[in-house]
């Protein structure tokens, strides 16, 4: 007899395909919006139809895992394009990078369709059209999380809760009820809209629903522009502020100093220079740097922030990467080392301490810094929320076309900790961002030149980021530890977990259906009416 050859199907060969395209123009350099969900949406369904878990799936899998890694690699393969040069000796770490993203991303779907498959045997509420809309409409890749720790933690507890009510109801009431096929009583309806309510896809609606209107009124409440109010009443001061765009030219603190000289006698107020303007090679040239940066602000009466390597070996390899700002007395308001170099491009460079400088004004209330990579990371921005900042000073530099996607991403830092963000950059955009996600200026400068923008006056905005933080998305880490453990440990240990939470479950739906009987009366009484 031959032998059977399986042929793979056109979808199963063409769906991870669709999501390697989805993919590189995801969450990458290349961002279109609806494909980092239609992604997400195509990984489930492409796993779900696999079926239960075998060395037949193996491929399969390893099919989607090798389309994600590609598609990622690719998506962010233009940041090895320093300026105008491409790299292409680097690019096995945009692949690596996808690798391991890539994995990142499906851990999560295993993680749901084992335990899908684990405790929902009968197949209910397996991935439907309530599954996938939830999928297509989140807004972040936590779907996949918000999948395992809602959708389907409830629809096992649901399926298992009731079907035990029914075999107890049925084996308490004998014959006295009608149970259809389907486990439901048609003496007593579980009502349509309660079951709507508490479905994981308009849950979530309802969620996002809030988030808008919450976010909306608290916009126009807070601009003053709700309900026809005089436009006077909504103008906020400003405050003229300026940008030197650094870094071209490593020696050329003179001519950065003559611009910023040009910019306080043109009304700047605050200016500050791009990341990593100049470099100091022992204390001496530090010192004179200094002292002229201290005479320019004090004869100019401006806050002004100079940025600098300072090189702290004889062979000039290891440095700091500095921010200094002097305050309109010539004085130092914050000297700051910054905390995040960049893996794998500043690799020379000394971390500093995980401190946020912060000065208080006379007028433009309290100002803050940070430079460039230290906005990637929200725990130490948090800072700025947690002391109130009013304007955050950033310094930047950036190269190829992530520039442009690192000012978008470090725009919402504004939104997050409820403050005014002034962004210098050098080869990226120079912007300005209130604590609303308003614009009030952006420029992108490739190296040189200026950027001048009014910086907005507005005081510091409490934020529920500011207090809950990254909580949810923590919560969904551990409740997906916790899933995993339940799919991978015995499966009679499994059971008797989820046994006692159904005896909760059932325990407290007990008392309440006790409490409710004793309201109406007893049962005989009711049956002779």
């Amino acid at each position: 007899m031959g032998r059977i050859i399986s042929v793979p199907s056109i979808p199963s060969v063409l769906i991870p395909l669709l999501v390697l395209v989805c993919t590189v123009f995801g969450a990458g350099l290349l961002n279109v919006t609806p494909t980092p969900y239609l992604a997400i949406a195509m990984s489930l369904g492409y796993l779900d139809r696999l079926g239960p878990w075998s060395l037949a799936a193996i491929f399969p899998n390893f099919y989607l895992f090798a389309c994600l890694t590609v598609g990622t690699g690719l998506a962010y393969a233009g940041m090895l394009q320093m300026t105008d040069v491409w790299d292409n000796s680097q690019m096995g770490i945009a692949f690596l990078i996808g690798l391991g993203v890539a994995l990142v991303e499906m851990i999560p779907l295993w993680i749901h369709l084992a335990w899908q498959r684990r405790f929902l045997p009968q197949g209910r509420f397996q991935n439907g059209p309530q599954a996938l809309l939830s999928t297509l409409i989140a807004p972040t890749i936590w779907v996949a999380l918000f999948t395992i720790i809602y959708a389907v933690w409830a629809s096992v507890i649901m399926y298992r809760a009731w079907d035990r009510h029914v075999s107890s109801d049925a084996s308490r009431d004998g014959a006295s009820r009608d149970w259809s096929s389907i486990g439901t009583e048609s003496h007593r309806r579980v009502r349509p809209f309660r079951r709507l309510l508490f479905a994981p896809t308009p849950t979530f609606l309802i969620v996002l629903l809030f988030v808008f209107l919450y976010g909306s009124m608290r916009f126009w409440n807070a601009t003053g522009t709700f309900y026809m109010k005089p436009l006077d009443n909504t103008m906020l001061p400003t405050v003229k502020a300026s940008c030197v765009i650094g870094n071209s030219d490593a020696n050329d603190g003179p001519g950065y100093f003559d611009q910023t000289i040009e910019l306080a006698k043109g009304g700047s107020e605050i200016v500050i220079w791009s990341e990593g303007a100049v470099e100091m090679y022992n204390k001496s040239m530090l010192n004179d740097f200094w002292s002229k940066a201290s005479n320019i602000s004090s004869t100019y009466g401006i806050y002004l922030g100079v940025t600098y390597a300072e090189y702290v070996d004889s062979s000039l390899v290891w440095n700091k990467n500095m921010f200094t700002l002097f305050d309109p007395k010539g004085q130092v308001a914050f000297e700051y080392q910054k905390a995040h170099p960049v893996a794998m491009v500043e690799t020379t460079v000394i971390a500093g301490p995980n401190k946020l400088p912060v000065v208080d004004s006379d007028r433009f209330g309290r100002l803050g810094g940070a430079i460039c990579f230290d906005m990637d990371f929200p725990n130490f921005i948090a800072q700025a929320g947690d002391q109130k900042v009013d304007i955050l000073l950033q310094p930047s530099w950036t190269w190829g076309s992530i520039g442009r996607l690192e000012a978008t991403i470090q725009s919402f830092r504004a939104v997050e900790q409820g403050l005014t963000i002034f962004r210098c950059g050098s080869w990226a955009p120079s912007t300005v961002w209130d604590p609303y996600h308003q614009i009030f200026g952006y420029k992108y400068n490739l190296g040189s030149g200026n950027f001048t923008a009014e910086l907005p006056l507005r005081k510091h905005v409490a934020t529920i980021y500011t207090g809950a933080g990254n909580l949810w998305s923590y919560l969904c880490c551990a409740f997906s530890i916790v899933f995993l453990i339940l799919v991978i440990m015995p499966k009679k240990y499994s059971d008797q977990l989820l046994e006692v939470v159904e005896n909760r479950i059932w325990r407290q739906k007990g008392t309440k259906d006790n409490s409710s009987n004793e309201e109406v009366g007893p049962p005989s009484i009711q049956e002779s009416a």
